[in-house]
């Protein structure tokens, strides 16, 4: 018996695995429909701060930046102009060592930017069509808005003094994207209060993502496990914050949605929707570490280092309706905080850095975001939010980063 419960010990740790964030980046991302509608609004508000006046200080000089592929990328992706100049080269060096004609050699370049040009204009194609879509879904969310507003909740967290350090010019990269950011479905938490549930399942999954591990993880029980008041029997008061549930995820894992499915009905006098099916016992994935992140010069910190981070605010009325970027500008036109925006959940995964024409108004950078409120908005479910807007409108308490999932 005890040789059989030794068997099953070894084979069950030889079967888990860990999982930490990427230590790679993810170059991908440039090409993004979502990435390039941010970015195509940004660069609206003028151009950006030159490598060589980027400094910490008068006294300080810094050393000159390399170009960003995410500043060219929305000019034609130029990204991949650089790879056809190689690619030039390169041909260049054959016809050399091989005598080819000037003929031949035209002939050849010709057929490669020609494959090229086509392959660019599908791209762009595929843009369009998806910037049509988020049109068409647009429509249906500001039909919705006021189901979103009633979904705002107290966020559950304990207030505390945070002091912002400050921010060097040169640790805000000039576009950053954490690994496999936009390759996860956006999801919709339609007219419940579960937006941290979602906000910290997206992180989990992103995580597996960066790992090749792709799984769609269940908000239902995540929601559950992130109200420990509400589990033993029904509950009217809504809304969680995510180091409940991963708390509980240490010990009990979650399972995959389709397992254990999230239902968009509201019921006011059951938050957690009790009793959950059977099948929701089913987990598989615990999260083993987590870290409290307290202020935006960590918040940077972790995502340069692919770590999603999990971050709340009070709403301003342009949160709701934007093209892809909140401002301090804007949030000031129709009034400051939502009436009904007490405190909201989403995800940072992204940094890029500001215009230098809005500097003094909105900060030095804006933080990529992802919300859970469909693909209708933002730019297809993300936006980017800048530091002044952020600073003013986030709530005093710590954000939150997954250091380590592992699945049993």
């Amino acid at each position: 018996m005890l040789k059989a419960l030794v068997l099953i010990l070894i084979s069950f740790s030889l079967s888990a695995k860990t999982f930490e964030p990427a230590a790679t980046p993810d170059t991908s991302f440039d090409s993004q429909p979502e990435y390039m509608a941010i970015l195509a609004k940004v660069k609206s508000f003028g151009t950006f701060v030159t490598p060589t006046t980027k400094t910490d200080s008068p006294k300080v000089e810094e050393k000159p930046k390399q170009p960003s592929r995410g500043l060219v990328a929305v000019e034609e992706a130029k990204a991949r102009n650089r790879e056809i100049l190689a690619n030039q080269r390169s041909e260049e060096k054959k016809a050399a060592d091989s005598d080819l004609t000037k003929d031949a050699f035209a002939a050849d370049l010709a057929k490669m930017k020609a494959d090229d040009k086509r392959v660019r204009d599908g791209w762009k194609k595929e843009v369009r069509d998806q910037l049509k879509i988020w049109q068409t879904q647009q429509k249906i969310f500001l039909g919705k808005i006021k189901v979103y507003k009633e979904a705002t909740f107290v966020i559950p967290v304990k207030e505390e003094k945070i002091v912002e350090t400050p921010i060097l010019p040169r640790d805000i990269p000039e576009v950053h994207i954490v690994h496999s950011a936009f390759k996860l479905p956006v999801r919709d938490q339609e007219g419940r209060a579960t937006c941290a549930a979602f906000t910290g399942v997206r992180a989990m999954e992103m995580i597996l993502a960066q790992n090749g591990e792709t799984q769609d993880l269940s908000e239902q029980y995540f929601y559950f496990a992130s109200k420990p008041d509400c589990q033993k029997g029904p509950c009217s008061k809504k809304g969680s914050w995510v180091t409940n549930g991963y708390d509980y995820l240490s010990k009990y894992p979650i399972p995959l949605e389709k397992n254990c499915p999230y239902s968009s009905s509201v019921d006011s006098k059951n938050e957690t929707q009790l009793d959950l099916r059977e099948s929701c016992k089913q987990g598989n994935v615990k999260v083993s570490k987590y870290e409290r992140i307290k202020t935006l010069a960590e918040v940077i910190d972790r995502l340069k280092k692919n770590r999603p981070v999990i971050m709340s605010s009070q709403l301003t009325p342009n949160f709701y309706v934007n093209e892809g970027m909140v401002t301090m500008e804007d949030s000031e036109k129709n009034g400051n905080v939502d009436s009904h925006a007490m405190g909201h959940a989403y995800l940072a995964v992204g940094i890029m850095e500001l215009p230098e024409k809005l500097h003094p108004r909105e900060g030095k950078f804006c933080l990529v975001v992802n919300n859970s409120w469909g693909t209708g908005w933002g730019a297809g479910g993300y936006a980017c939010l800048t530091e002044n807007w952020i600073l003013k409108y986030r709530l005093p308490t710590s954000f939150v980063a997954v250091s380590t999932l592992s699945t049993i």
